[in-house]
């Protein structure tokens, strides 16, 4: 059970929550009620399907860039895998028509997107790296689609929902540098392979510097309290020193790190 569990990845898994979270108190769709609970697990589920649906595919690059991951190290079968992101889709997608129609047709993109990038487009040039961030920022949308439709959700989340994709391009390109090892001994062409890593990391930290404009946004719109602002410092702070961190493994650490503090920033601003 213990490897089944890893395989999810539940510090993701708590990001995807946060992120439906927030979103919903940005949105002002945050109340006590079963569809917040439903959307909390929905997204918990959705995006440990995504992730045990990569590992499934990935195998043989784990077994060189993550070999104690539980499909290469023998723990987990694949085809017991493949049985366990159908399962939970299936809970995941079902409890999201008691939700919304449109929160269930985001729940279905997301499953798809999550599928074919595991599939085929994880190996791809940038355009798998945008998958993935989309899967981060449409997190936010999906909290406000607990009480709006697509046309009428809130420009506080999709602001939110821009700078978490951002974000999330520049952590995943520095991944990309991170695994170019293992990725070329499997023939992938991701964008450091394909460019340089020195050339991905200049895309990467533009990238991040685009996502650090983007939370002065709010400023200018005084959308959020001074809380918001107190928030950001120590998360631009982290972004600019991923910027000329050394290692891309740092890098995309200290970017994962200020999101937490972003999260924050949006909650106090809201709230307070």
């Amino acid at each position: 059970m213990k490897a089944y569990i890893e395989m999810m990845r539940p510090n993701n898994g708590v990001l995807a929550v946060l992120g439906i979270i927030i979103g919903a108190i940005v949105a002002g769709t945050f109340a006590a009620s079963y569809a917040i609970l439903f959307a909390v697990v929905v997204s918990f589920l959705i995006n440990g399907a995504g992730n045990v649906i990569n590992d499934y595919f990935d195998h043989k690059i784990d077994k060189v860039n993550r070999p104690k991951r539980p499909i290469p190290s023998g723990r987990v079968k694949r085809d017991s895998a493949l049985m366990y992101f159908i399962a939970l889709t299936l809970v995941g997608l079902m409890l999201s028509y008691f939700i919304s129609r449109d929160f269930l047709l985001i729940a279905v993109i997301n499953t798809i997107v999550s599928f074919v990038y595991s599939w085929k487009l994880k190996g791809a040039p940038f355009i798998g790296n945008v998958a993935v961030s989309w899967l981060a920022g449409s997190t936010f949308i999906a909290a406000a689609l607990i009480g709006f439709n697509f046309s009428s959700v809130p420009q506080a989340v999709m602001i939110l929902a821009v700078i978490a994709f951002l974000g999330t391009l520049s952590r995943e390109i520095f991944k990309d540098i991170e695994d170019v090892k293992g990725d070329k001994s499997q023939g992938a062409k991701t964008l450091p392979i394909v460019v340089g890593s020195g050339r991905a990391k200049f895309v990467a930290s533009l990238v991040l510097l685009l996502s650090v404009f983007s939370l002065l946004v709010p400023f200018y719109l005084r959308m959020f309290s001074d809380f918001y602002y107190i928030c950001m410092v120590p998360a631009i702070a982290l972004c600019l020193y991923s910027i000329v961190a050394k290692s891309a493994h740092k890098s995309q650490k200290m970017i994962k790190i200020s999101m937490y503090f972003i999260f924050l920033g949006f909650i106090l601003g809201t709230l307070i």
